[in-house]
């Protein structure tokens, strides 16, 4: 039986000098050390994952991610929402919650040349919800179970704002870590940005 051919690496190219380029300074300038962290383990992610490609509407995918990062999903939004601002990854594709980075699949061409196989092309969302790789689509629309799971009332659901009812899943303990860190108006401007992008997704946190 003919092995398997899989689209992952083991290993990436870094550039000893890559904390001097532009990516990596603005984010840790926002972020301190969690932003050069979280960049090189997303990358890291995309390196080891079949298709070179992170599709974040699975919730146990993104939640998965964000714990490899070491950040709260409001910081992880707001670290994605800067990467497309660089165009570190897909503007259109993070529209979709699907994670991709053109510039590490082109790092990756020597890898492939050597493999005799084309670099993998960015996948593409057809109207079903699919992800088109040029090798199958992959469903990946929100489930039965999932949604029976939204359907639940749960009785201890804590909103820090009241203005943003669509941010539900934060624990009281969660929001003090905000303002401890970020003070109250911080914090707040913060609960807000991840209200939008929430609606804008037709999504609850």
């Amino acid at each position: 039986m003919a092995r398997v051919q899989k689209d992952v690496v083991s290993y990436f190219p870094h550039d000893a000098n890559a904390c001097t380029g532009d990516t990596l300074t603005v984010l840790q300038s926002r972020f301190d050390n969690d932003g050069y962290a979280s960049w090189f383990k997303l990358l890291e992610k995309l390196a080891s994952t079949e298709g070179h490609y992170l599709d974040c509407r699975n919730s146990t995918k993104w939640q998965l991610l964000l714990a490899k990062m070491g950040v709260d999903e409001l910081t992880g939004v707001e670290i994605m929402n800067l990467l497309v601002e660089m165009q570190a990854i897909d503007k259109d594709l993070w529209d979709s919650k699907v994670i991709w980075c053109q510039n590490l699949v082109n790092n990756l061409a020597d890898v492939y040349k050597n493999r005799k196989r084309k670099l993998p092309q960015k996948p593409l969302i057809t109207g079903k919800k699919s992800i088109t790789t040029g090798k199958k689509a992959i469903t990946t629309g929100n489930s039965t179970q999932s949604k029976v799971k939204k359907s639940i009332v749960n009785k201890s659901i804590y909103i820090p704002y009241p203005q943003f009812p669509n941010v539900n899943k934060m624990t009281e303990a969660e929001h003090q870590k905000l303002i401890e860190k970020f003070g109250e108006e911080g914090a707040r401007d913060r609960v807000e940005n991840l209200s939008l992008y929430i609606a804008s997704k037709g999504d609850k946190y």
